[in-house]
């Protein structure tokens, strides 16, 4: 869970942008737009947002959330189990997934200390995928490397996973619910996460 926590503060509560460039390409506006929203909201309500659940997790769930595929991170994070589960545990078990993604936001979002981001130019051409990289800029000790992996969905671009140092959080997950899979399956899993998410 502390990886999980410093993964996403370092990728979502991170972002002071306000000059975008003619020449971004789409995937790079989107994650522009995006975080320039949250860190606006962030900056509204500064002061309230320590212990604020209902809060930041309203903020999370209307900013953040509509611009990640969470089906795809849904099916990466469990894998084979996926496949063999039935089309309603599939559905169940992305509901109580982004529950459990937007909480954990949430908190670390409650930390949030006006780091700023620096974005890099993609480079080659931009098909139905791509990775945008990018560097932390924290207010004391070196700049952390931050990766998006976006795809294009008709006219948007939805984020499918990010990684800090190069670590992957949808492998994070995937290595933090193994365990459980194995012993109980993605029923299991979703009866856990019911749990923790209090539903």
């Amino acid at each position: 869970m502390k990886l999980v926590k410093t993964l996403v503060v370092s990728s979502l509560l991170l972002i002071s942008v306000t000059a975008f460039a003619a020449s971004d390409p789409a995937p790079v506006v989107m994650l522009k737009n995006t975080t320039s929203q949250m860190l606006a909201a962030l900056d509204k309500y500064i002061g309230k947002l320590k212990g604020n659940d209902k809060l930041v997790d309203g903020l999370v769930s209307k900013i953040l959330v509509p611009h990640f595929d969470l089906t795809s991170m849904s099916r990466s994070v469990v894998g084979p189990y996926w496949n063999k589960a039935s089309r309603a545990t599939q559905k169940e078990f992305e509901k109580e997934f982004t529950r459990y993604v937007t909480r954990t936001y949430s908190a670390a979002m409650q930390s949030y200390d006006g780091e700023t981001m620096r974005f890099d130019p993609i480079r080659g051409n931009i098909g139905n995928k791509v990775r945008v990289s990018s560097d932390l800029i924290l207010k004391n000790g070196p700049p952390i490397q931050l990766q998006y992996s976006v795809e294009k969905h008709g006219n948007n671009w939805l984020i499918y996973d990010f990684s800090v140092d190069g670590i992957s959080i949808v492998k994070n997950y995937n290595s933090q619910f193994t365990g459980v899979l194995r012993q109980v399956g993605l029923d299991g899993l979703v009866a856990q996460l019911k749990k923790r998410n209090g539903s």
